[in-house]
């Protein structure tokens, strides 16, 4: 054998050890209709309901985490959602040790042809219609102080709140003592 054959051979066989010796990555699945006490590595609830994919950002997190703890995290995870919308009543915190590792990356990732919306809002409802088609609902948290809020959708449009002026902003002219 040529030196060209050998050094062919050899960076062939070099490649079919390395494709043999990669891991698969670990797939955790997301889905609305999943339960956060499930594992996560199935896209779809199983017959009998006991295992399937994981409800939330939060519930993805905590078994990546647990997956890091158990030493299990040598390849890369994916974790995956499914279309729908997913509510966050909370702020979900990343810390260090949710980070990956150049062989080990997490990725969080829409499945494939999926559009997940993770939604940080709160639905407002009661509202009627109070005059010249103006609607309005009532909210004593925010009456209260307790709660404020910058942005309003409407049928998943973004609305003009109640302000005024309706346009641009008042300026004022000069100092009042």
């Amino acid at each position: 054998m040529n030196l060209k054959g050998w050094i062919y051979t050899m960076l062939t066989s070099a490649m079919l050890m390395t494709t043999a010796f990669a891991q698969t990555p670990i797939y955790l699945y997301v889905s609305p209709n999943g339960n956060d006490s499930w594992s996560g590595r199935q896209p779809r609830p199983n017959a009998s309901r006991t295992d399937g994919p994981l409800a939330s950002l939060k519930g993805a997190r905590d078994a990546v985490r647990r997956l890091k703890a158990s030493g299990q995290l040598r390849t890369p995870v994916h974790v995956r959602f499914a279309s729908g919308s997913y509510p966050l009543t909370e702020p979900v915190v990343f810390t260090p040790e949710d980070s990956g590792t150049a062989q080990s990356p997490i990725i969080y990732e829409a499945a494939p042809n999926a559009k997940p919306v993770l939604e940080g809002g709160r639905r407002i409802r009661g509202f009627r219609e109070w005059k010249n088609g103006i609607w309005a609902a009532e909210i004593p948290e925010v009456r209260e102080g307790k709660w404020y809020f910058r942005q309003l959708f409407v049928n998943d449009k973004r609305a003009v709140r109640a302000r005024s002026p309706n346009r641009f902003y008042y300026y004022m002219l000069g100092r009042v003592d």
